[in-house]
């Protein structure tokens, strides 16, 4: 999801004279609770791909408790740095998806007929394809609450990536962007005001 924001971010801060070796500059408060959220949710993917007794305990009796301690880890963090605007971006984004993930058990539901689109048409049964990695997604059906923040906006092909995104993922693709924007090209201006004296 984060691989077009990215690189398209850092081409338009090189075209605007943005310098990338800011970015060693950059400290987040409590930056480690973005790695510990990370960490949490890798080794319950993990877990569910080789079937560990310990992941499927946690999956299936605590998923949302677990879930919701990931994102309110990394809320933390956002709001020890919400004075940059990219953190801002952050915040909204994730609160929008929080908010359709808790409503609905710990899951992202995800609109089928956005698979559809991504998959040439190709019709699925009434659930999501199985992928051993994923411990977050959910088929919407009747009983999804808050469709209209769940992953339902279809970027389809010819888009080389196409996916499926939420409200909340345009605020967080938005968040990434304006960073590298932030970091890059206005530290630049810093540093230049500093050295003009």
């Amino acid at each position: 999801m984060f691989l077009e924001p990215v690189v398209l971010s850092l081409v338009t801060a090189k075209l605007r004279g943005g310098r990338l070796r800011n970015l060693e500059n950059v400290y987040i408060e409590g930056w480690y609770l973005f790695l510990i959220s990370g960490l949490i949710q890798g080794f319950l993917a993990i877990g569910k791909k080789f079937d560990a007794s310990w992941a499927n305990v946690l999956l299936n009796q605590y998923f949302i408790y677990v879930i919701v301690l990931t994102y309110v880890l990394m809320l933390i963090a956002i709001i020890l740095n919400l004075e940059k605007k990219y953190m801002k971006l952050l915040f909204i984004g994730l609160v929008l998806n929080l908010i359709v993930i808790i409503s609905n058990q710990g899951k992202m539901p995800v609109s089928l007929d956005g698979f559809e689109g991504i998959r040439d048409g190709i019709r699925l049964d009434a659930q999501l394809p199985d992928r051993k990695f994923d411990i977050k997604h959910v088929s919407v059906d009747k009983n999804t609450k808050f469709v209209y923040l769940a992953d339902i906006i279809l970027i389809p092909k010819p888009y080389p990536l196409p996916k499926i995104l939420s409200i909340g993922d345009i605020f967080l693709i938005l968040g990434v962007f304006r960073f590298f924007q932030e970091e890059t090209i206005e530290h630049k201006k810093k540093y230049m005001s500093q050295n003009t004296y």
